[in-house]
């Protein structure tokens, strides 16, 4: 009985179950012909003048740490993403298709941060290489710009200052495309909410239309007993 219902509601509402059908599809088509994302995390280590804390991940020094923290943070502008317990969670793997990240890696979560190393990263994800690599180099150009005013503010003499430098193997642009599996997923999870709305949607139609047929043919009956 509640099956022969469903079905007979959505012959009524056969005009919104086709909207929504052809929304759908045109959704899972765009999900398909997709083809991925480029992205890159690029380190830029900061370490004392003389080399003397010169390592592979920048400077383990408080004061340089902070300062890089800093840095970064006036080139991102103060926002930040969330925070993860693992510092190497990439920006895709939340849900980002085109944006720019710069901060300081560290461990911990939103609770308890730890930052270990003065390295400014610069993690782009965008939908073509060459937006990510243009993107890429003029970030790094700010964050270059931003310590050496930061340092000229202090005071701090040109023969000091720190040194900043891009490791060359981060610079690497990758492309991630979704593996099949995920698609199938994908796809399925979007055919159950596109079913979903649908009845929902002719549901509601429905309803809306059984309410205007009730109170028009009450409004008749009344206007006949006047007359």
């Amino acid at each position: 009985m509640i099956i022969r219902d469903l079905l007979q509601m959505l012959r009524r509402g056969w005009a919104i179950v086709i909207v929504m059908l052809v929304a759908t599809v045109t959704a899972a088509v765009f999900l398909l012909s997709t083809s991925g994302v480029y992205t890159t995390r690029t380190l830029i280590a900061f370490t004392l003048p003389d080399g003397t804390d010169l390592t592979d991940d920048g400077s383990s020094e408080p004061g340089i740490i902070t300062f890089a923290a800093t840095v970064a943070g006036e080139v991102a502008g103060n926002v930040e993403r969330p925070q993860y317990s693992d510092a190497d969670a990439r920006a895709y793997g939340i849900g980002v298709r085109q944006g720019v990240f710069v901060g300081v890696p560290d461990v911990g979560g939103q609770w308890n941060v730890v930052y270990r190393r003065a390295e400014v990263t610069v993690e782009v994800v965008g939908p073509t290489y060459e937006w990510v690599e243009k993107t890429r180099d003029s970030t790094v150009a700010r964050v270059f710009d931003a310590a050496d005013a930061q340092q000229e503010a202090i005071g701090i003499p040109e023969a000091s200052h720190l040194v900043y430098t891009v490791e060359p193997l981060s610079e690497q642009i990758e492309h991630i495309v979704p593996s099949r599996s995920s698609q199938i997923i994908a796809l399925a999870a979007l055919a159950v909410a596109g079913a979903m709305v649908a009845v929902f949607a002719a549901a509601w139609w429905d309803r809306r239309h059984r309410r205007h047929r009730f109170t028009a043919a009450r409004s008749h009956r009344s206007a006949e007993e006047v007359v």
